[in-house]
């Protein structure tokens, strides 16, 4: 009897990749949360800012990585990914969805353009 180990690469489960995808989706708001409670900290403090004068690019710089970590690695994942691979199998009555090593391949690629992004 030889053991076998469902690692993330191999796993075609619409079930288990959707708990990835949800996963991903908690880890990667996160850090979207990190961003914003940072820009609620510099806009709180009036005189004595977080942010130095010379680098005042970094603010509109986390403005745009909040916004597209939100939207491309919360919303999206979370929704399309994480419920969509739950829900919809069970809705139309199909055992599987269709192409699951393609769905696979896209959970794989979140974290590398998560990487790429930030």
């Amino acid at each position: 009897m030889t053991l076998t180990t469902n690692y993330i690469s191999k796993s075609c489960n619409h079930k288990r990749i959707s708990s990835y995808y949800l996963l991903s989706t908690l880890l990667f708001g996160l850090s979207g949360t990190i961003l914003s409670v940072l820009m609620r900290l510099e806009l709180d403090s009036s005189g004595n800012r977080m942010i130095q004068t010379e680098n005042k690019n970094f603010y509109n710089l986390e403005i745009t990585l909040h916004g597209l970590l939100m939207i491309f690695f919360l919303v999206m994942p979370g929704l399309f990914g994480g419920l969509g691979n739950t829900l919809l199998p069970i809705f139309i009555g199909v055992p599987e969805v269709a192409y699951p090593r393609v769905n696979n391949m896209s959970v794989l690629v979140i974290p590398l353009s998560y990487t790429i992004i930030y």
